[in-house]
């Protein structure tokens, strides 16, 4: 819920970054554009005049040549980094990451204004784009693995600070006051949490795992819901809180390292593979032998 009412994936979170190194004008053009044949041959006529499929090539080498061939590299390297450390994006995990991206966008709807007003691209193209960009977050993730000692390093100077450290929540969103007390009234009396969370809330993104908002810090919730969390001790369960999204519910668990390492190691690596997501990317392009003869 990271000012939104659910919160982002990886993926999601790097797109904003990656398109800027990337560059999106004819991102993947290049894949779906080749020139066959002679050159010769007729794609068009107005009053008769020819327009040869020749001079469409040329036209778009001119205006999207350069910048469609460095992304079809950039998509060369990354898939050459995925071979030499044993990563694939399966078409089920490449599905399933889409849908996701279509869901934190609003929908297909909103998802579709995204491409053609923001980015300026196409559904063929940014599906060539997402699995790159996975592809390149899995090595990544693989690279940046950390062993125990360096995430109870990380652990223990995050919590130690006011301002840094990270709790762990879980919620319910619905759209009145009145049902929000009815569903703490519920959680008072012994009802599941997670249960009324997948049947009650209408906070599609995290309503399927039961509330679970995963571990997050200061600044990355709107203001009414990180107050009210941040002031919650160990299990403990808000009353009915009202945000722009909605009432929460909000059940808050401190993180504990041995518990909760996994969910600490994944928030490890997501946190570590943004911040080197673009760097990286342009390191592969400066370290590698590439030629080109365009223009």
């Amino acid at each position: 819920m990271a000012s939104g009412n659910g919160g982002r994936s990886t993926t999601v979170v790097a797109v904003a970054a990656t398109l800027v190194i990337a560059g999106v004008g004819g991102f993947f053009l290049g894949s779906r554009t080749g020139q066959s044949g002679s050159g010769a041959e007729v794609v068009a006529t107005v009053n008769g005049e020819k327009i040869t499929q020749a001079e469409l090539y040329q036209r778009l080498v001119d205006g999207y040549g350069q910048e469609t061939l460095d992304n079809i590299i950039l998509s060369r390297l990354v898939n050459q980094e995925a071979a030499k450390a044993g990563v694939q994006v399966t078409d089920a995990e490449f599905e399933a990451e889409l849908a996701n991206v279509k869901e934190s966008f609003g929908g297909e709807s909103m998802y579709q204004l995204y491409l053609q007003q923001y980015f300026g691209m196409t559904d063929a193209q940014f599906r060539d784009y997402l699995r790159m960009q996975m592809t390149a977050t899995a090595v990544l993730k693989k690279q940046l693995a950390p062993d125990d000692a360096t995430l109870k390093r990380h652990f223990d100077e995050q919590q130690a600070s006011e301002e840094t450290r990270q709790i762990m929540a879980r919620h319910i969103l619905v759209a009145t006051e009145e049902e929000a007390r009815d569903i703490k009234a519920q959680l008072d009396a012994g009802a599941d949490f997670a249960a009324l969370a997948r049947e009650k809330s209408t906070d599609t993104g995290s309503a399927a795992n039961g509330g679970d908002l995963g571990l997050f810090g200061k600044g990355d919730m709107v203001a009414e819901f990180e107050n009210a969390a941040f002031a919650l001790g160990d299990g403990q369960i808000s009353e009915p809180v009202q945000s722009s999204y909605g009432w929460h519910i909000i059940q808050v668990t401190i993180p504990d390292f041995e518990r909760d390492k996994e969910k600490i190691r994944e928030d490890y690596v997501a946190e570590q593979v943004n911040e080197r997501f673009s760097s990286w990317l342009s390191e592969l392009k400066e370290n590698a032998q590439i030629t080109s003869t365009l223009g």
